[in-house]
């Protein structure tokens, strides 16, 4: 017998434990954003960050037993399309974006049959590079761009005019300056929490982008 926030579950035996108990997880908060769990089985403490698409990373004592694919097959809450996260040039972060949205990553070399947030730093140069990318790619086949802050505080001046010209073209999305995810290369449950804010804006904004792109269509 397990519970969560009160509400007690029963695991038949033989029912998927993980899959139940994540599953109840997921109807009873209805997060919009990645949920914070602590599994606690006697003197076993497991961390587990529940994403929005029901799949878990996990680390503790038992994270193995934790963390995997989808919890459920489908969620109440609504997530982001499916989108190939592409990276317009190096160093733009579309790797850790991917791994927070919870999305593929792919390059622009890549054979990209569906559609794609392409992601860029808020530079010149960075903007510049969208806008090739977008060239190449056609507006059609962008949902947005996702233009990652490059340093904190305003962009400069002329990364903040070229930003301006690249949302008359695709819908763009600013992701704020993020310390904590400097030189990181992995997300640990922990700050997937720590972050979890900032990325619950960035994918409510990404889901307007779509849901703005389909009316239009």
């Amino acid at each position: 017998m397990w519970a969560v926030n009160g509400h007690v579950i029963t695991v038949p035996a033989g029912d998927d434990l993980r899959r139940t108990v994540l599953g109840t997880i997921a109807r009873v908060v209805n997060a919009t954003a990645p949920v914070r769990v602590v599994v606690t089985d006697g003197p076993r403490v497991t961390r587990v960050v529940l994403r929005l698409n029901g799949s878990s990373v996990a680390e503790g004592d038992d994270a193995t037993g934790w963390a995997g694919p989808r919890a459920q097959a489908s969620r109440e809450a609504p997530s982001i399309k499916r989108a190939s996260l592409v990276g317009a040039h190096a160093g733009s972060g579309s790797s850790i974006w991917a791994l927070l949205l919870d999305l593929p990553e792919a390059a622009l070399t890549d054979e990209l049959a569906g559609p794609v947030i392409l992601v860029c730093r808020s530079t010149p140069a960075g903007i510049n590079a969208a806008k090739s990318a977008i060239h190449a790619l056609g507006t059609a086949a962008v949902d947005a761009v996702l233009v990652v802050a490059d340093a904190p505080g305003k962009p400069v001046p002329a990364a903040a005019r070229e930003q301006r010209v690249l949302a008359g073209a695709v819908p763009v999305v600013p992701v704020p300056w993020l310390p904590r995810l400097r030189a990181v290369a992995e997300i640990s449950p922990a700050l997937a929490g720590q972050v979890a804010r900032p990325v619950q804006r960035v994918t409510k904004a990404l889901l307007g982008a779509q849901s703005n792109k389909e009316k239009a269509e």
